[in-house]
C-alpha cells in the first residue's frame, strides 16, 4: 500500500465516525519538502470542525510507520476550487465549471476552462464544453484539475 492509501485507510473511519467526509487524502513532495494532506468536508464546514479534527488525526498519524517520509502533515478543507483526482471527484462535479492545466506544446503549460460534461471512468477520461468546444481529455496527462468558479 502507498502512504496515501494507509493514510486513507485510517482517516476515512475516523473522519465518518465524527460526521464528516473524507474528500482527498494526497502525499506529495514540494520543493525540499513531503507534504501528506487530509482533506474532508462536511455541510457548512468551520474552522472549528477544522481544529477538532486536526488533533486526533494528527495523534493517529503519528503512531504510523510511514509518517517518518512526511515533513508537514495538513488536515482540513478541499475548499471551493477543490482538486478532482479520483473518479468519484469526477462524478460529483459533473455539470461544475472546471479549470484544466494541461502541458501544451513546447514545454508551455495551458489552461482549459469549461463545463464538465461526462466523465467516462474505464478510460479514464472527462469531456469538458468549452466556449467553443467539446474537449476530450485523458485525466492521466493533465497536470491538474480543479473545480472552478
Amino acid at each position: 500500500m502507498t502512504i496515501e492509501e494507509k493514510a486513507r485507510a485510517l482517516a476515512e473511519p475516523l473522519l465518518t465516525e465524527a460526521g464528516f467526509t473524507l474528500w482527498d487524502v494526497i502525499f506529495e513532495k514540494e520543493g525540499a519538502m513531503s507534504y501528506l494532506r487530509i482533506l474532508f468536508e462536511k455541510d457548512d464546514l468551520n474552522d472549528e470542525d477544522v481544529a477538532k479534527m486536526t488533533t486526533p488525526l494528527n495523534a493517529l498519524m503519528d503512531t504510523q510507520d510511514f509518517i517518518e517520509h512526511v515533513d508537514i502533515l495538513e488536515a482540513g478543507s478541499p475548499g471551493l476550487t477543490r482538486r478532482l483526482r479520483h473518479a468519484e471527484h469526477f462524478e460529483q462535479s459533473l455539470n461544475k465549471p472546471i479549470r484544466v492545466m494541461k502541458r501544451g506544446d513546447k514545454g508551455k503549460t495551458n489552461v482549459i476552462y469549461g463545463l464538465l460534461t461526462a466523465y467516462e471512468a474505464e478510460a479514464n477520461q472527462i469531456t469538458l464544453k468549452t466556449d467553443t468546444e467539446n474537449v476530450v481529455l485523458g485525466v492521466k496527462n493533465c497536470l491538474r484539475i480543479n473545480l472552478d468558479f
